[in-house]
């Protein structure tokens, strides 16, 4: 079963080449820098991310259920980036279980019997695909001063996934 303080530690160290540098992922959250701008110290906020919001995405990915460390680490930093909800309903789509876009135990036991190095492969893979639609979403905001967000998105293929 996965630990909490290992997954956090891996979540946000992966840009990192510090491994004591754990709040460098942290700081590019939308958390992070809207209660930096409300003059909370980098420590608070670190309390607060490592402590209380990400020990409640964890709980709500249902972290300790989940058998690969890695694996849970890569869903606590997508949770943390407010996607997993839509990789999960991809997932659920893709395995022909109910897509509730919740962790729920039919999921757990799909990712625990899945290749891990497949499903992080394709957890890399959708991080960096959403994080590149909003680089280009907020690019075309501010030349056009439209934002181009829609519910519905394209979500990157899961055939990675498949065997």
């Amino acid at each position: 079963m996965a630990n909490y303080q290992k997954a956090f530690q891996y979540a946000f160290n992966l840009e990192s080449t510090d491994p004591n540098e754990t709040l460098f992922g942290l700081k590019s959250l939308a958390l992070w820098q809207t209660l930096s701008m409300h003059g909370f110290s980098h420590e608070e906020i670190s309390a607060l991310c490592e402590d209380l919001y990400m020990f409640e995405l964890w709980q709500v990915l249902k972290g300790a259920k989940i058998y690969d460390q890695k694996t849970a680490g890569l869903l606590l930093l997508v949770a943390s980036k407010g996607l997993l909800g839509e990789l999960l309903a991809e997932m659920q789509c893709y395995l022909g279980i109910k897509q509730s876009r919740e962790m729920c135990d039919t999921t757990i036991g799909h990712i625990n019997r899945m290749s891990a190095s497949k499903l992080q492969q394709w957890l890399f893979a959708s991080v960096a695909y959403f994080e590149l639609v909003r680089q280009k979403q907020a690019l075309i905001k501010v030349k056009t001063g439209i934002e181009h967000a829609e519910k519905g998105e394209i979500i990157p293929n899961i055939g990675i996934l498949s065997v």
